[in-house]
């Protein structure tokens, strides 16, 4: 996927991945965690059915990495 351009449907799958990392950092644990992390995984296997291309584990895990990076980098320029 290098070079190619990342349609709407691997964004929303990258950001899901993130969103359910953050989930699992926090120290609380509600059913409405609960309920958002089923959500967002039930959004990732619809979107694994839709896509039409193949996320390899190790590219996913860089593009988790990068959009990490980037909005960690965010969150600190803004609250810096």
């Amino acid at each position: 996927m290098p070079g190619v351009k990342m349609s709407l449907e691997v964004k929303i799958f990258i950001v899901g991945a993130y969103f359910q990392e953050l989930l699992d950092e926090a120290e609380y644990d509600t059913r409405f965690k609960h309920g958002l992390k089923y959500n967002i995984k039930n959004i990732q296997v619809s979107l694994e059915k839709m896509l039409d291309v193949v996320i390899e584990t190790d590219e996913l895990s860089m593009y988790i990495s990068q959009a990490t990076r980037a909005l960690e980098n965010a969150f600190e320029y803004e609250y810096s």
